[in-house]
Formats: structure tokens, sequence, C-alpha cells
């Protein structure tokens, strides 16, 4: 996530003006979301393959659920990664990885809550560091760490 600039409306004769950091700072983080309306967050410095085997494991952990895991995902290449496959292979009872057609974001449900997120946290606001942006960023996706049904209605699980 990152600071963004969208179009609005504004009365006539006034141009808003959104205070922009010097520097352009982002948050790397991953998100799952379950049907059950629960969303799990992992904040990494980058997306490779080791930061995407911790995320894994984090969803292992956290997930409120006793049923193997069905994971959907787009086709970035570290999901792919051969440096996974052992690790998949040990924990392919609890979690299966499926792979969304190449260019179609539109079908992931987590993008849908991306864009929830940008629009109520980031669009046209400035954050002066990357800290005071994560705090609030967390604060929002705090709310849907239980079992909710905005997040189960958001993804079309009801």
């Amino acid at each position: 996530m990152t600071l963004t600039l969208i179009r609005a409306w504004f009365l006539s004769g006034i141009t808003p003006q959104i205070k922009s950091p010097v520097d352009r700072f982002k948050l790397s983080v991953y998100g799952a979301m379950g049907c059950n309306g629960q969303l799990i967050i992992s904040k990494e410095d980058n997306f490779d393959a080791d930061s995407f085997q911790r995320f894994l494991g984090v969803v292992l952990e956290k997930a409120e659920t006793n049923k193997k895991i069905l994971l959907v995902l787009d086709n970035a290449r570290y999901h792919h990664a051969n440096k996974l496959k052992e690790y998949l292979d040990e924990i392919k009872d609890r979690l299966e990885l499926f792979f969304l057609p190449a260019y179609s974001p539109d079908i992931n449900a987590i993008e849908m809550l991306w864009r929830k997120t940008r629009r109520a946290v980031t669009h046209n606001r400035y954050f002066p560091t990357l800290n005071e942006m994560t705090e609030k960023l967390i604060v929002f996706w705090n709310y849907f760490s239980k079992p909710n049904t905005e997040l189960m209605k958001l993804s079309a699980f009801i």
C-alpha cells in the first residue's frame, strides 16, 4: 500500500491541495480472506519465495478452521518458486494453492478488500511517515481479523 491520489468532486472554484511526502514509501503486505470473513495479514519487506513461505505459515497458524485451506493466488513468480516445493509437500494435507488465470485480478476476492482499503485509508490522504500510514492500515485491517459478515459479503461467500 502507498499514498494514492484519485479524482474527486469539490466545490467550484476550490482547488484542494493534498500534501505528498518527498520520499515514495510503500508497505508490502500479504493478505488472505477466509470464506468465514476472517482476514489474515502479514507485513514483509519485499515479495519473494521466502516471505511467501513465511506468509503461508502465518495463514496455517491463524486461520480459524479445521478444514483444508484452498488459497487463491495470482501468478506472481514467487508463488511458483522451486524452493517452495518441499514446504508445500509438507503442508499439502492442510493447504492447497489455486492459481487464477493470468491478468484476472477482478476475480480475486482479496483485490476487493485492497480497493476498499485504499478508499478508506490511503486515497487522497497525507502520511508524513511510513509508520503513520502503517498504523492506520493496521487499525483498519484489525477490524477484519476475526470472522465477520462484512468480508463474507465482500467476497460473495454468503
